[in-house]
């Protein structure tokens, strides 16, 4: 993920303030299991059985939202990390950031890609071997009109083809890797205005950067009313896509948080960081979820069934229910059709979106409460501090033993409530231990690694 990277506290500042890398570290390790914990959740949001079982959709929302810092903790981090950039040139700061994330990347989306063509050459069946390929990777269910994917080389090679411009169904996790290359080609820019300019106009910055994060629910709930309809907002229309607050607008302004608040953090004592942080947290986790359960209960209206029994989970659901229906129609044409936008993008997400007022307030509350933390030195700072070097391979790796590691927990007998951490477990453990090995193991680790 983003920071991975990027030089340790250690190499940035001077030895007498080495020990606090222990936070930075201990944040890298925390965003890592929310990202493999958020992809553990594919099953349950995106399966099958996900949109008939409202075990799966309750519990695919209560987890769910509770990982949304994953991705800001990364951005932020790098922000801390990285703003002022040191690089005296552009050439130099691209030199040594991109190819240690871009070649990587390529390598690996050319894997991912082709497992399902390696898929048909280990399985007696072209069914067996589209089973297996769903097994690792749920959303290709939704590939080829719902019917799953293809296991044939034609059609790798064809999706293969895509990957200079997009992820796909097999790669999922890497749309992030897109998002940081074009971070790290701004960074050198943004950085030297931050390298300038007062505290007080960096919050301000992100002042208006806290207009743009109402932009997402804006578009949805807003736009339809305007004159011009949906997608007409500030200045946006079909001929033009950069708004008023464009230039804000993003996952720019988590750089400059991380910055910010691994500034501010020395300044804070524990007890007034907790004072501020918790409640944040507590807010944001909330709001998502509420929000996220809203949307599910809004998606299963055409599904009396689903519908009812997600109703049935207390005083909350029961009150989210009542607004579902106050909002849904009295007519049945009228409920189908309501059911039916909530089922697709942008509302499915839409309370799920990183750049969104609700997830800044969780991922800025984690983050400074992550920066209160000091541990002594040790063996365990120690293997705290290896995520530094194999994060980025973690990274790359991990989505592959998410799907496997659900169908471990589900065959083990993990409660229902409970298959989601403990898959993101297994599957963080047996991603670690393997990219690791292969750090020991190949000649140029790197290369494949980053």
């Amino acid at each position: 993920m983003m920071n991975l990277q990027t030089p340790t506290l250690a190499q940035c500042v001077s030895p007498d303030e080495k020990r606090h890398l222990v936070w930075i570290d201990c944040a890298r390790w925390i965003a890592m299991f929310l990202v493999v914990v958020c992809h553990a959740c594919d099953p349950f949001n995106c399966s099958t059985e996900s949109a008939s079982n409202p075990d799966f959709l309750r519990w695919g929302a209560i987890w769910g939202s509770m990982l949304r810092p994953s991705v800001p903790l990364f951005v932020m981090i790098t922000g801390a990390l990285l703003l002022p950039v040191r690089e005296n040139t552009l050439g130099g700061f691209y030199k040594k950031r991109i190819p240690r994330v871009l070649i990587p990347f390529l390598i690996w989306s050319t894997i991912y890609t082709l497992f399902p063509w390696f898929a048909s050459l280990v399985c007696s069946t072209p069914e067996s071997a589209k089973e297996l390929v769903l097994t690792f990777f749920p959303y290709s269910s939704f590939m080829n009109g719902g019917n799953g994917p293809e296991t044939t080389l034609s059609a790798a090679l064809g999706t293969l083809t895509t990957v200079p411009f997009s992820f796909n169904y097999f790669s999922v996790h890497l749309w992030y890797v897109y998002m940081l290359l074009g971070l790290y080609l701004y960074l050198p820019v943004f950085s030297a205005w931050v390298e300038k300019v007062s505290t007080q106009t960096k919050w301000a910055f992100l002042g208006i950067w806290g207009v743009t994060l109402v932009i997402p629910y804006a578009d949805v709930f807003l736009t339809p009313h305007l004159p011009f309809g949906e997608g007409y907002l500030f200045g946006t229309c079909s001929w033009n896509a950069f708004g008023t607050f464009y230039a804000f607008a993003g996952f720019n302004g988590y750089l400059l948080l991380g910055h910010v608040l691994a500034e501010a953090s020395p300044k804070l004592s524990v007890k007034k960081a907790f004072a501020i942080g918790v409640p944040m947290l507590l807010a944001g986790t909330f709001l998502t979820f509420v929000a996220f359960f809203w949307v599910r209960l809004m998606g299963s209206l055409d599904n009396p069934q689903v519908f009812n029994a997600l109703a049935d989970g207390g005083a909350l659901s029961k009150c989210l229910a009542d607004v579902a229906q106050s909002l849904a129609g009295t007519t049945p044409d009228a409920v189908a059709a309501t059911a039916k936008t909530f089922q697709a993008e942008p509302m499915v997400e839409l309370f799920w979106t990183y750049c969104s007022f609700n997830v800044v307030l969780s991922s800025a509350a984690l983050f400074l409460l992550i920066s209160k933390i000091d541990l002594a030195p040790g063996r365990f700072t120690r293997f705290l501090a290896t995520l530094g070097k194999l994060g980025f391979g973690v990274y790359l790796v991990h989505y592959f033993f998410v799907g496997p590691s659900y169908v471990l927990a589900v065959k083990i007998g993990i409660p229902l409530e409970l298959q989601i951490p403990v898959s993101a477990l297994f599957a963080l453990a047996a991603t670690y231990i393997l990219v690791r090995a292969l750090y020991a193991i190949l000649p140029k680790p790197k290369i494949f690694l980053g």
